[in-house]
């Protein structure tokens, strides 16, 4: 597979690591000491371009499936670790015939979250992570080298309104000498989001952010900075359980052009 497609397709932590789905904008809150929760995403990515990639124009079309379970437990009553998994799988094409397709194990993450300030609504978090290269690099499944992440969060709370902001940096390490020289090495993302309780069960969720493209010279996804949008619903039928649904829109070409999102959350 050639390294412009594996570039764009690469999951890294800022994109990996959401504390309350259908957000990537994590919220500042912990289980509790000896509390688990066990968190099921899963996301749908398309876009569809048309580019000249240096022998004229040509159409790709990209499909992308992440899987991504994660597991967290509380260590103190304001400190948590998490262990999150993922299985991707992916299909691009190139005026027609397939151009790259794979599909396993993808990169693994491991995070701890530490609540440091929580006062009047206005709750402080700090969160550093570990990407773990468990997925093949030579088929665009990771980075195949270790990295390194911190989220610095904020949430605040005034019923019925949440409101979250993010800003999170990712220093990123390729083993391949080629992904080296087409990806970017220092991912920033700043977003923020809202959750409106329209009711005791059911929450609306919207979310504005940009990120670093990881890519340096993809023709398909050109562009410094990725922005996008979501818009989700969150119904809790107990206090034990969360179902979502999510949609997120590219805003500008360095992004994907749409991702389809569906979660369920289980706390014990």
């Amino acid at each position: 597979m050639g390294l412009l497609l594996s570039s764009s397709l690469i999951p890294h932590p800022s994109s990996l690591a959401w504390a309350g789905h259908p957000f990537i904008t994590d919220d500042a809150g912990t289980q509790g000491k000896g509390n688990w929760q066990l968190e099921l995403m899963a996301q749908r990515d398309h876009y569809d371009r048309t580019a000249n990639a240096g022998a004229g124009p040509v159409q790709q079309r990209s499909r992308s499936t992440l899987f991504n379970p994660v597991l967290t437990y509380g260590l103190l009553d304001n400190v948590d670790i998490a262990l999150g998994l993922n299985h991707l799988r992916y299909q691009v094409t190139e005026n027609g015939p397939v151009a790259g397709e794979a599909s396993g194990t993808s990169d693994s993450t491991l995070e701890l979250q530490w609540r440091i300030y929580e006062k009047d609504g206005l709750s402080l978090a700090l969160k550093p992570g570990l990407t773990i290269p468990t997925g093949d690099e030579s088929r665009g499944l990771g980075a195949g080298r270790a990295w390194w992440g911190i989220n610095l969060i904020a949430d605040y709370e005034a019923e019925p309104w949440i409101w979250l902001a993010n800003i999170a940096y990712d220093r990123a390490r390729y083993k391949l000498p080629q992904d080296q020289l087409d990806n970017s090495s220092d991912l920033w993302r700043v977003s923020g989001g809202v959750e409106y309780i329209v009711r005791k069960e059911l929450r609306l969720a919207g979310e504005l952010g940009v990120r670093t493209s990881e890519s340096r010279n993809d023709p398909f996804l050109p562009g410094r900075h990725a922005r996008f949008a979501m818009l989700g619903l969150i119904y809790s039928p107990t206090k034990k359980l969360d179902f979502d649904i999510g949609y997120r829109k590219g805003l500008s070409r360095a992004e994907t052009d749409k991702t389809f999102l569906v979660g369920a959350t289980i706390r014990w």
